[in-house]
Parts: C-alpha cells; sequence; structure tokens
C-alpha cells in the first residue's frame, strides 16, 4: 500500500526535510574553509525582495547572459557531481543547496583546489531558498538520493511531494525544464512515483526499464550513490518534463 503524502507546513514553518546540520568535528584546516572560502561561494542567508538583485549579481558576474543556463542541485551532499557539472559546463550558472556543513565544506575542499566563477551554494532550506528567484527561472533541477526518512512516523519529513514539486519547484522553472530525481530506497521509489503520478506540472519520461535502470554516460557517482552499490541497492534516476 502507498502511504499518503504528510503536509510539510505547519503554519508558516516549514517541516526539515533533512537531519542534522553537523556531524563530524572540522578540522582545522576545514575552519579555516569556512572562514576565508565559503563568502566567496555562498549566497547570503535570506536575501530577499530589493536585494534578489545581490544573487543576480553574485551569480552572472562572468556570463550575465546566461539566466536561462541555470541549474540547481538541491540536497548536493558531499558536492561531488555539481563540482564536476559546474566544471564541466563553464558557461552555465550552478547552484547548490545543502544544509548539511560537512557537505559544504568538502565541496569548499574542492573549490580551493580548482577555483569555479559559475557555482554558487546556499545552506538554507530549499524551499526557503527558491523563493529569492523569478518565477521560469530554472532549466534543470536535480535531487539526487534525498534523505528517505524510512520511518512511517517520519515520512512527513520526505522532500519529495507533490505539493512540493507543484507548488514549489514548478513556478521556478521553464517550460520543457528538465527535473532529474534519484533515489536507492524501495519505499521512496514508491512513494516518488507515487507524487509524480498525482502531479500535474511533471510528466515522467519513461518508455522501457532502462530509462530508469540506466544512468547517463559520464555520470558523476555521489557518496550515496557509491554506497548503495556497494551495499547491493539498486538505484533508479526519474527523468521527468515540466509542462
Amino acid at each position: 500500500m502507498i502511504e499518503g503524502s504528510g503536509e510539510q507546513e505547519i503554519g508558516d514553518r516549514w517541516i526539515r526535510s533533512f537531519g542534522r546540520i553537523k556531524s563530524r568535528k572540522l578540522s582545522d584546516h576545514k575552519k579555516f574553509l569556512l572562514k576565508n572560502l565559503l563568502s566567496t561561494y555562498q549566497i547570503p542567508k535570506q536575501v530577499r525582495d530589493d536585494n534578489l538583485v545581490c544573487i543576480h549579481n553574485m551569480t552572472y558576474t562572468c556570463h550575465p547572459e546566461l539566466v536561462s543556463g541555470s541549474k540547481i542541485e538541491i540536497g548536493f551532499g558531499f558536492g561531488d557531481f555539481l563540482f564536476e557539472k559546474a566544471k564541466k559546463n563553464p558557461d552555465k550558472n550552478f547552484f547548490g543547496c545543502e544544509p548539511h556543513l560537512n557537505g559544504v565544506v568538502n565541496l569548499l575542499a574542492k573549490l580551493e583546489k580548482e577555483p569555479l566563477s559559475n557555482l554558487k551554494i546556499s545552506q538554507e532550506d530549499v524551499r526557503v531558498f527558491l523563493q529569492n528567484f523569478p518565477d521560469n527561472f530554472f532549466d534543470e533541477i536535480y535531487i539526487l538520493f534525498p534523505d528517505p526518512w524510512p520511518k512511517l512516523k517520519h515520512f512527513k519529513r520526505r522532500l519529495i511531494t507533490t505539493k512540493f514539486l507543484d507548488e514549489i519547484l514548478s513556478p521556478k522553472m521553464k517550460k520543457a525544464a528538465r527535473l532529474i530525481i534519484a533515489t536507492d530506497h524501495d519505499s521512496y521509489k514508491t512513494w516518488i512515483l507515487s507524487e509524480i503520478l498525482h502531479s500535474k506540472k511533471f510528466f515522467w519520461l519513461a518508455n522501457s526499464k532502462k530509462d530508469w535502470q540506466i544512468f547517463p554516460e559520464n555520470w558523476t557517482k555521489t557518496k550515496y550513490q557509491k554506497k548503495a552499490e556497494n551495499e547491493g541497492r539498486i538505484p533508479i534516476i526519474l527523468n521527468l518534463i515540466h509542462q
């Protein structure tokens, strides 16, 4: 039986869809990165209204004309996929949302060695962060291996719901934009498919099993995808088009 999606909002407060913000103790060098490098890549928290131009100025310094080439990874984990995507596509603008501090620092370590001018990050809840952007903005959104919240009592914390898809993501995406979702958790696979099928804004592009079983060529595996495969779990990838 497919459990119905839980409410994600209580009044004006979002229910957190992520766990701990910090886990492992940070080394002195990682603390150095937070102090000296984070400000180069981080969009200030809670930029609003008249300050929206701040995001544009920070992001489009090198590529101001590429408003149509904007992509975001929601929950970038340790930053492997986001970093490689931005590195291989220097003419596109990339955003990343990740509240987990250890993941942010891991990405900063990569950026210390190979600086990128087309990448900005935020530690805000993405449901709040996306409010900073105009409608019809993104042409690609990635949600790769989000927290499955496997316990029934925590289902309300699952990020991917029809409400999230249609009311939060959809307004910020261009027509025919792509939403890419990946997960290895069996219960979450069923949940996500159910939420997609109830969506009025997204269409799942799949004609055969290979469309969700085979990842694209030159795909950068995240830490969580590698862990899943090493432990014998089978990840799937869902390619959705925004209508």
